[in-house]
């Protein structure tokens, strides 16, 4: 099995899942974690905050490019505690299917939420996960950025069960 990658939002948007480990890289996270101070760059067809709130709404085709990560989204929406927008405290990508690309490795799924305290990514709803060496499909995959660990779990479509389908020397 190879590194298969969930992206997003790393600082706005961090995460990923791994299928397998290397010895340079025992989670399986690759370069997640050096691109998680890169600038991001979001681009949307409408952008609202509210400042009572702590929110800020971007909507229409939201495009988040972060180092070698991209996260197209629906809708995203983004609290941030008192000191402003530069200070994250989680996101929800949601609105039709969230798709992420970390290099050659992409994932969908119906929701995305990260939590920037746990530095924790969920995606949920028909998550599908691809590389070159595989695919993986679930309701719910957890993603534990500091712990360095992925968690797949069926939900009642499907079977309930998690599927996998990997290509011996695919990568």
């Amino acid at each position: 099995m190879k590194s298969v990658y969930a992206a997003a939002f790393t600082l706005l948007l961090a995460a990923a899942p791994a299928l397998a480990q290397t010895a340079s890289d025992p989670s399986g996270f690759g370069g997640l974690s050096t691109q998680a101070g890169e600038q991001v760059s979001i681009t949307a067809d409408a952008l609202e905050i509210v400042e009572d709130e702590n929110t800020a709404l971007f909507t229409g085709n939201v495009l988040i490019i972060q180092g070698t990560m991209e996260m197209r989204a629906p809708q995203v929406l983004a609290v941030y505690g008192e000191g402003g927008p530069g200070d994250l405290e989680n996101f929800t990508a949601s609105g039709g299917r969230v798709h992420m690309v970390f290099d050659d490795q992409t994932t969908e799924s119906d929701e995305a939420f990260y939590d920037f305290s746990s530095r924790t990514l969920t995606l949920t709803g028909n998550v599908v996960v691809v590389n070159a060496s595989g695919t993986v499909e679930s309701a719910r995959l957890v993603i534990d950025t500091r712990a360095g660990t992925s968690s797949f779990s069926g939900g009642a479509g499907g079977g309930g069960r998690v599927t996998g389908v990997f290509t011996p020397g695919g990568g």
